[in-house]
């Protein structure tokens, strides 16, 4: 009997002294905070933005999307500035705002041609049932085609981390 109370104190002496896990809230637009509850720590989906114009389907799912040129020419020159990090999508590693800057003029990228974008993202659940995303990632993809001007699909430029 002795032996199970002093088991006890001891497992309530360890649970009392570990680190507190950090908490996932959110705070709506009134100021209160709402608990999270992680459902996916690293989830990766990409979105074509590039509009078929024959494909019905493309027209309605880009509907919403605005401002693609903005969007593009904001993330570069945020990166430009030092405001935002890009890594090498292979490799992980830091790419200067020169290393940048080089990628894309000797691809001889503009906005138009960043058609794919890949998400990394971490998901929430609040206790009303609402799913909560965090961007973790944006990686651009530049859409590339061959001599005779086929689609062969989209090549990764860098990753962008949130």
């Amino acid at each position: 009997m002795e032996i199970k109370i002093v088991f006890i104190l001891l497992l309530a002496t360890l649970v009392s002294c570990s680190k507190p896990q950090p908490k996932n809230v959110i705070i709506d637009d009134r100021g209160k905070e709402h608990d999270l509850t992680l459902i996916a720590d690293s989830i990766k989906y990409e979105v074509i933005v590039q509009v078929n114009d024959n494909d019905i389907w493309d027209s309605e799912r880009l509907k919403g999307y605005k401002n693609h040129q903005q969007f593009i020419h904001s993330i570069l020159k945020n990166i430009i500035n030092g405001k935002l990090k890009a890594y090498d999508y292979a490799t992980d590693e830091v790419l200067t705002a020169e290393e940048v800057k080089d990628i894309i003029e000797n691809q001889q990228v503009d906005a138009s041609q960043i058609g794919k974008l890949l998400f990394t993202e971490q998901w929430y659940i609040d206790t009303k049932g609402y799913l909560h995303k965090k961007i973790i990632s944006i990686t651009l993809g530049k859409a590339e085609y061959s001599q005779k001007g086929t689609f062969k699909g989209y090549s990764a430029l860098f990753t962008v981390k949130y």
